[in-house]
């Protein structure tokens, strides 16, 4: 196994994975190929992406020195799909890719933003709250790429939270920063779920994200997020399968 730097390679050129085009463009991550360089994988934040000739020899490989805890796999070539689908390693389930562009209603949006239960109140992710993530299972994937606050920052990090009295109720992240845009992670604690905090969070995200001139990507993990995407006016591409290591 072999690692590289990370630059926009042939291998992928055909990918409609928009994530993958702007990681690699960006040299976010880290690149691997078999020694034949027939075989890649990308390792992008939570993500691993599958590409060229499907080798099982070469994802056990890479399994034993870095680990899939944590990491959806996602291939768009057959080889390696087929080579998921029929392992019992793997969970399948589906995600929903979306548009680099979106038809945003400004004024919507702020309405939406104003439109917070009483007592609820957004606030931007500083050190202590970044800290006070990464302590709960539900909202730990909100540190995105990062281990510490000073690290999310100076990347270009950011995000908010919603805070309910004492209680932090859902937040909002950069899960990476690429040249031009971000990628959005959304969290809502199981107690505050459907109460509407999700939306008011990811429009108050997207107008920052203008303000900002970055464009908050959005690639859904489930059909709720695919449903709070469309409403807030971003265009789905497609569903596709994704992969997850199977719990023991």
């Amino acid at each position: 196994m072999k690692e590289h730097a990370v630059r926009p390679i042939t291998t992928f050129q055909s990918w409609q994975k928009i994530m993958v085009r702007y990681g690699l463009a960006s040299g976010l991550g880290r690149l691997f190929s078999d020694d034949s360089e027939r075989s890649f994988l990308y390792d992008l934040g939570n993500f691993l992406f599958l590409a060229g000739e499907g080798q099982t020899e070469f994802l056990q490989c890479y399994t034993e020195h870095h680990g899939l805890e944590h990491k959806i796999l996602i291939s768009e070539e057959d080889s390696w799909q087929t080579i998921l689908n029929h392992t019992t390693d793997f969970t399948a389930f589906t995600r929903y890719a979306f548009e680099n562009q979106a038809d945003f209603e400004i004024e919507h949006l702020a309405q939406l933003v104003q439109s917070l239960p009483q007592h609820a109140e957004i606030q931007p992710i500083d050190a202590e709250i970044y800290q006070q993530l990464q302590s709960e299972a539900w909202s730990e994937d909100l540190k995105g790429a990062w281990q510490t606050f000073s690290d999310f920052q100076a990347a270009g990090g950011y995000g908010f939270v919603i805070e309910l009295g004492d209680m932090i109720g859902a937040g909002i992240s950069t899960g990476l920063v690429y040249q031009g845009a971000i990628e959005i992670e959304i969290a809502t604690a199981p107690a505050y779920q459907r109460q509407g905090l999700a939306r008011s969070l990811a429009a108050k995200m997207i107008l920052t994200s203008c303000e900002r001139r970055m464009f908050p990507l959005w690639d859904a993990h489930n059909e709720a997020s695919k449903n709070l995407a469309e409403q807030l006016g971003y265009r789905l591409i497609s569903a596709y399968p994704s992969y997850e290591e199977r719990e023991e």
